[in-house]
Order: structure tokens, then sequence, then C-alpha cells
């Protein structure tokens, strides 16, 4: 039933939408000084199975799929 996920010729996974109901904002200042870069950041599941940054737009970044 996994179906391989849609990737372009040069190896980037083609998925924009994250996965409904998965989008998470991260509290860098929880992490600490070295991951305060991540503050506010927002992180979402793709469907396939990465965890990429969100852009304003709500649309996934650029990222290649997982290795399997």
């Amino acid at each position: 039933m996994n179906a391989k996920p849609a990737v372009t010729p040069d190896g980037y996974c083609a998925n924009t939408q994250p996965v409904p109901g998965t989008t998470k904002q991260v509290n860098g200042h929880a992490l600490g000084p070295k991951f305060l870069k991540m503050h506010g950041r927002r992180y979402a599941d793709c469907p396939c199975g990465r965890r990429p940054s969100l852009t304003d737009r709500g649309r996934l970044r650029r990222h290649k799929p997982p290795e399997k």
C-alpha cells in the first residue's frame, strides 16, 4: 500500500502540502541559546516521511525524501 513519494528529476520531494494536523511551532527558549535560531519556526510532517519547516504561506520547504 505504501506508494513511493513523487520525486522531481533532481531528487527532491514534489509534495508541497503538509499532512493536516501535524503543524507544530518550536519554542527555542526551552531548548537553550544554541537552538534559539529555531524559535518560532513551524514544522510539519510530509507524506514522504520527513518533517521539514514551513514557508510563510504554509507550504513545505524543498527537501529530499528519506533514504529507505
